[in-house]
């Protein structure tokens, strides 16, 4: 490391240790550094990494001794996320998602979910929720907040009190810079609850989310299930996207995807008075003669949207928001993270914070920044046509599980 990257450095981890004694200070010190060497979360990796003139048996059991200390995760992530907040623009998208960190041959360790495992999970698990900011137009993301949690744990009430706590932490800490794009799972786990709806009735919370059909929302006065209203809404603007399926010989063949999209306001029954828009978006595969997919339908927080450019933006946004999951995925498993070996709780969690940290001074200060397309290589590795066409290979789940269709259709 230069002098200059090192300066920028022992700023970086003061920061990220603010508050914390000295032993503290050089334990974060030396696991940054020990994943940044090792590409690696397991501690005996780490302690190898750091190349001590004193047996590495001697500096796992310091490190592992040092992993322990009270209170050190919530300083981690609260230091963090004061300075990933700064760097969160006005109208940054924030994908916010949940995923099961699943340990399959772990049988000890503390609040593990395994006798009550939960259904969406085959192997003992604990939650996580990643808020992660996303630059559309350079493909660069950053992580922004984590919370891991264990339905096991003492003071666990459900996964929805986890979620809104993050994300209340979150929109507080960028003081209400930045747009949340929830993900399926998310927006499912805290619809209708206490604190989202207290979120929204907030101006300075913004977000975008998949909503279900049987939701109930009021349209112009009345009550009614989101799957009534998407034929009320006119769809005025239109735009072509672009994946890779796989045809009937298994190859990757480039395909558009056409899209048409509006949006009507509507409200919650719970805040009549603040204004959303429910966004609509038809889509078809001209190649494969399917015109009759069911209509996307997203709820944003934003009142007004008649522009075709701001309604786009949201629109290509939400369709990224698979990929940029994907690629934060790839990102944490370049350092193995699904490897992680600690048997208590907050070791846990300690570790996943200074494992964000760490892949933050990577992008933020290192300027190391491959883009989402570039984590998610192996979804898109062909290269377009040529063309001057705007493309993007980001679609929704519901439209990739058309490939299987389109490949008999195609062939």
């Amino acid at each position: 490391m230069s002098k200059s990257k090192a300066v920028k450095f022992y700023e970086f981890t003061d920061q990220l240790a603010a508050g914390l004694g000295k032993v503290s200070v050089r334990f974060v010190r030396d696991v940054v550094v020990g994943m940044l060497r090792s590409r690696s979360v397991r501690i005996w990796d780490i302690a190898a990494a750091l190349d001590r003139p004193v047996r590495i048996h001697a500096t796992h059991k310091r490190l592992s001794r040092n992993l322990a200390r009270q209170a050190l995760a919530d300083t981690i992530s609260r230091n963090l996320l004061s300075m990933t907040a700064r760097r969160v623009e006005q109208d940054m998208p924030l994908v916010t998602h949940v995923y099961p960190l699943q340990k399959k041959y772990a049988r000890k360790m503390e609040f593990l979910v395994d006798d009550e495992r939960s259904p969406e999970t085959e192997y003992p698990a604990y939650q996580v929720c990643e808020v992660v900011a996303y630059d559309p137009t350079s493909g660069v993301l950053m992580p922004v907040a984590a919370h891991l949690w264990s339905r096991n744990a003492p003071d666990y009430v459900d996964d929805s009190e986890e979620i809104g706590r993050v994300l209340k932490r979150v929109q507080e800490a960028t003081a209400g810079r930045g747009v949340f794009f929830l993900d399926a799972d998310v927006g499912a786990l805290i619809w209708g609850t206490k604190l989202f709806t207290s979120l929204v009735s907030r101006d300075a919370f913004r977000f975008v989310t998949a909503v279900s059909g049987r939701v109930e929302l009021l349209y112009e006065g009345h009550l009614k299930f989101v799957n009534e209203i998407p034929p009320l809404v006119e769809r005025p603007f239109g735009v072509t996207t672009y994946k890779w399926i796989r045809d009937g010989e298994n190859t990757e063949v480039e395909t558009a995807v056409v899209c048409s999209f509006g949006s009507n306001e509507v409200s919650l029954p719970e805040t009549p008075d603040k204004p959303l828009s429910l966004i609509v978006v038809d889509w078809d595969i001209p190649s494969a003669r399917r015109t009759e997919g069911e209509p996307l339908v997203y709820l944003s927080s934003e009142p007004t949207l008649k522009d075709r450019e701001q309604l786009a933006g949201i629109v290509e946004t939400e369709f990224q928001v698979p990929d940029v999951v994907r690629a934060i995925g790839s990102q944490k498993e370049a350092f193995n993270f699904s490897q992680v070996r600690v048997l208590t709780y907050d070791r846990l969690r300690v570790l996943l914070g200074l494992l964000h940290a760490t892949i933050y001074f990577e992008v933020a200060v290192l300027k190391r920044r491959p883009t989402v397309r570039e984590w998610t290589r192996s979804l898109n590795e062909l290269s377009p046509r040529v063309g001057d066409h705007p493309r993007s290979f980001m679609v929704p789940d519901e439209m990739r599980e058309v490939d299987a269709v389109i490949s008999v259709q195609a062939s």
